[in-house]
C-alpha cells in the first residue's frame, strides 16, 4: 500500500533527525489538556510515552483529563503547553481573538453523526423532521455537527425535537429516551452494533469538509518555542506511524493510561481504536503525511460555521492552522 511505505520513509526520517538533533539536557516538562477522559482514541500520545518517544525527544510529558469546555484558553495562556480538541473549535476561538493554532491534525474526516435503530427508518436527515434528537448538549463539536448536517438539509434546529442528553447516547437509544443521537461515528455506533443492534448512521464528513481533533497550541509558545513544538509533533507522528503498521499489537501498551481497559472489554476497545485510525486517514494524507490538513478544508469549515452565524467574520485559513511542523 502506498501509505505505508512513505509511512516507513517517514519513520526513518524521524529516528535519524532524533538521533542527530536531541541533545543530552535535562528534560521539557509538558502538559497535555486532553478534555475527556483516559480513551483509546488517544493512542498516538499513550504509545509515543510507552515507547520512549517523548524521552527521545526530551519531553517529560503529563496529561490533564480535566473535562475543560476552555481548552483554548488554557492553552492561549499557556496554563497547559498543548491542547487536544477541534477544529471547529479553534475556529470559533480565533473569530474570539482567542490566538490559538493547530499543529497536527488527528482526525481528517470529521467524526460526528447521527445513529438511530435500524426500524426507525431515519435514513437521511430530512427524516429527523420531528423526532427527538439527542446531543450532550449546546456544546462542542456533537452541537455544531449537527446543525452542520441540519444546514446541508436546508434545515435548523427547530425543524427537530430537540433533546440535551450529556453523554448518554447509548443509554437514550435503549431506552427510547430519543428517536437518534448524535454521536462520535468511531465510539457509540460501534458499541450498538456490538450489542447486537442494526443502526442507521448519517455521518457528517460525507456531507461537509469540516476540521475536526486536532493538536493544538497557543501563538505565544509557538513564537518562543518552535522547537518544543517540534519535538513534541515529531513523536506523536512517530507513535501514530507505529500504530498504523502495527495496529494488532497497541492495545497493551494502552493499559497503564486507560483504567477501563480490561480483559473484558478489550474486544469492543479493539473495535473502537480501529474506527478511530480509520479517520486518520484520506487521500491527502496519502500524498502528503500524517497531520497534514488543507487550506480549501479550512475555508470550507470557516465558511459552513459564518453561514450558521457562529461566528462574526470569515477568518482566514492561514489564522488557525500551520503545517510547518509536520515531517
Amino acid at each position: 500500500m502506498k501509505l505505508h511505505s512513505q509511512l516507513f520513509g517517514m519513520a526513518a526520517v524521524i529516528l535519524l533527525t532524533i538521533a542527530v538533533s536531541v541533545p543530552l539536557v535535562a528534560a521539557d516538562r509538558i502538559e497535555i489538556a486532553m478534555g475527556y477522559i483516559p480513551n483509546v482514541q488517544f493512542s498516538p500520545y499513550y504509545v509515543a510515552m510507552e515507547k520512549g518517544y517523548f524521552d527521545d525527544e526530551g519531553l517529560e510529558v503529563t496529561f490533564d483529563y480535566g473535562m475543560s469546555t476552555d481548552i483554548m484558553t488554557l492553552v492561549a495562556g499557556g496554563h497547559v503547553d498543548f491542547g487536544v480538541s477541534d477544529g471547529d473549535q479553534v475556529i470559533i476561538a480565533r473569530d474570539r481573538g482567542i490566538p490559538v493554532k493547530v499543529v497536527y491534525t488527528m482526525y481528517v474526516k470529521y467524526p460526528v453523526g447521527i445513529v438511530s435503530f435500524e426500524e426507525k427508518g431515519l435514513t437521511s436527515v430530512r427524516s429527523l423532521t420531528g423526532k427527538k434528537v439527542g446531543t450532550p448538549g449546546p456544546y462542542g463539536s456533537n452541537y455544531i455537527g449537527l446543525q452542520v448536517l441540519l444546514h446541508s438539509a436546508g434545515m435548523k434546529l427547530q425543524d427537530i425535537d430537540l433533546n440535551f442528553i450529556e453523554y448518554t447516547q447509548v443509554e437514550s437509544l435503549l431506552t427510547e429516551r430519543v428517536d437518534a443521537a448524535v454521536v462520535f461515528i468511531n465510539n457509540e455506533p460501534v458499541v450498538l452494533r456490538d450489542m447486537g443492534r442494526e443502526v442507521n448512521l448519517i455521518e457528517a464528513y460525507r456531507v461537509t469538509h469540516m476540521v475536526s481533533a486536532s493538536v493544538i497550541v497557543g501563538e505565544k509558545l509557538l513564537r518562543k518555542r518552535p522547537d518544543l513544538v517540534q519535538r513534541f509533533i515529531r513523536a506523536v507522528t512517530r507513535a501514530s506511524v507505529y500504530i498504523l503498521e502495527n495496529r494488532e499489537e497497541v492495545l497493551p501498551l494502552l493499559k497503564p493510561h486507560v483504567p477501563t481497559l480490561t480483559e473484558k472489554n478489550i474486544d469492543i476497545n479493539r473495535k473502537v481504536l480501529f474506527a478511530s485510525l480509520d479517520l486518520w486517514v484520506d487521500d491527502d494524507i496519502e500524498r502528503h503525511g500524517l497531520g497534514y490538513t488543507t487550506e480549501d478544508d479550512w475555508r470550507q469549515a470557516i465558511d459552513t460555521l459564518f453561514s450558521l452565524g457562529m461566528i462574526e467574520r470569515r477568518i482566514s485559513p492561514e489564522e488557525c492552522f500551520t503545517n510547518q511542523f509536520l515531517d
